[in-house]
């Protein structure tokens, strides 16, 4: 359990005394103690490691509901589970250029909301690929891939300015949120053109169907065409027979 106050300073929790707790500040030798109401006040983050990874808590509210009702655990899994599928479907080009995004989001979303258990503001590579594939990425049989995946799109933010690099260690720029919101623009223009192309193939359907039933009416006010003879018909029409004759 991590713990941070107001001035920055980081706490792992070490012991429980009483209504006292022990605290261990990082990079410090020297135990706190603290009552659990000062504690209360703290932000906290609960990390439960798991085969895989790691689950995160904001508090030991979530943590123990999460851990009777297994809720959070199983959003999680979900998420990860839609992001797989989603990333399957996509062509290599969509894939490669939104996960750049989305790492790129990801990146901003943990420096500006930097947890307890946090300590520094830069990010090595191993410590993104974990956030992207788990603590035990290294024992997959993919994890070769993972690396190279992940340091070319590091190299990738660092050229265009999204990114600074010392000493192996990744830190965010300000050029980051301008191509957030160049991307999510460019996104949205994307979404809007596809809408307006089913919303016109739909019009173009709607028209042909209403140009078909206007030609029939007017074949059959001409006697070319018994409509009750044709409706007759289609009705006796049986889908399977009618499936197997087309196929």
């Amino acid at each position: 359990m991590y713990l941070k106050d107001a001035d920055n300073t980081r706490y792992i929790l070490k012991k429980h005394e009483s209504s006292n707790v022990v605290l261990c500040p990082m990079h410090k030798s020297e135990d706190v103690s603290m009552s659990v109401e000062d504690i209360s006040e703290m932000q906290a983050e609960i990390i439960h490691y798991k085969r895989n990874g790691f689950q995160a808590y904001k508090g030991i509210i979530p943590f123990a509901f999460d851990h009777y009702t297994k809720i959070i655990t199983l959003k999680t899994a979900l998420a990860r589970l839609k992001g797989r599928c989603i990333s399957g479907l996509k062509s290599d080009s969509e894939t490669i250029s939104r996960d750049r995004y989305n790492l790129l989001r990801l990146l901003v979303t943990d420096y500006v909301n930097q947890r307890p258990s946090r300590v520094s503001s830069g990010f090595t590579q191993r410590e993104v690929i974990a956030m992207l594939y788990g603590t035990l990425w290294y024992k997959h049989i993919k994890n070769e891939s993972f690396s190279r995946k992940i340091a070319l799109l590091l190299e990738s933010l660092v050229i265009t300015g999204d990114l600074s690099e010392e000493g192996k260690v990744y830190y965010v720029q300000g050029q980051a949120i301008t191509t957030m919101v160049e991307y999510e623009k460019e996104d949205q223009r994307v979404t809007h053109q596809q809408k307006m192309q089913k919303k016109i193939t739909r019009f173009m359907f709607a028209i042909t169907l209403s140009t078909l039933l206007i030609i029939l009416v007017l074949l059959s006010m001409a006697g070319v065409v018994d409509l009750a003879a044709v409706w007759q018909k289609i009705l006796q029409i049986k889908p399977l027979r009618f499936l197997m004759n087309f196929i």
